[in-house]
C-alpha cells in the first residue's frame, strides 16, 4: 500500500513539473560587492552571504521567454526577452541588474548595479549613506 501512495505521489509530481515547463532553481554560492563604511566616509570592499536563491521560468502571460524570481520576494528579478542562444545563454534583465545563466554548465551571475551611482528624488540625495550596495552573486542552477 505504502509503494502505491508513494509511485501516485512521484507520478503527480512529475505531472505538476512537466506541466509548469522548462525551469530552474539557482541557488547562490558567492556574492561580493561594495558598501559604504560610514566611521571611514568611503566605499569599501565587502562579502555578503551567499543565501539567495532564485526560480528561472516561463511566465505564465508569455510576456517574455523567461522570467527570473528571488525565492520569498514576490517581484520579478530580471525578465529574459528571448529564449536560450545556440550557445545556451541566458541573458536576462531586471529594474537593478542583470541575470545571465548558461544552461550547459549550470552557472548562472547576477550583477545587482544599483546604489553607487544613482541618485533617486525623494530617496537619497547623495550616493554614499542612502545608496544600495552594487554586488555580484555567482551560482549554479539545476532543472526541476
Amino acid at each position: 500500500m505504502n509503494q502505491v501512495i508513494i509511485l501516485v505521489t512521484t507520478c503527480l509530481l512529475f505531472a505538476a513539473a512537466a506541466h509548469a515547463g522548462e525551469q530552474y532553481l539557482c541557488t547562490a554560492d558567492r556574492a561580493s560587492g561594495f558598501s559604504f563604511n560610514k566611521v571611514m566616509k568611503e566605499w569599501t570592499h565587502t562579502t555578503f552571504k551567499a543565501n539567495s536563491k532564485y526560480v528561472v521560468s516561463k511566465p505564465e502571460d508569455g510576456s517574455s521567454a523567461f522570467v527570473v524570481r528571488e525565492i520569498g520576494n514576490p517581484f520579478v528579478t530580471a525578465w529574459c526577452k528571448d529564449p536560450f542562444s545556440e550557445a545556451e545563454f541566458l541573458l536576462c534583465e531586471g529594474i537593478g541588474g542583470d541575470f545571465k545563466f548558461n544552461r550547459k554548465n549550470g552557472r548562472y551571475i547576477y550583477a545587482y548595479l544599483m546604489g553607487y551611482f544613482n541618485v533617486v528624488p525623494d530617496v537619497n540625495k547623495i550616493t554614499d549613506e542612502t545608496s544600495d550596495t552594487p554586488y555580484v552573486e555567482i551560482g549554479k542552477c539545476s532543472p526541476f
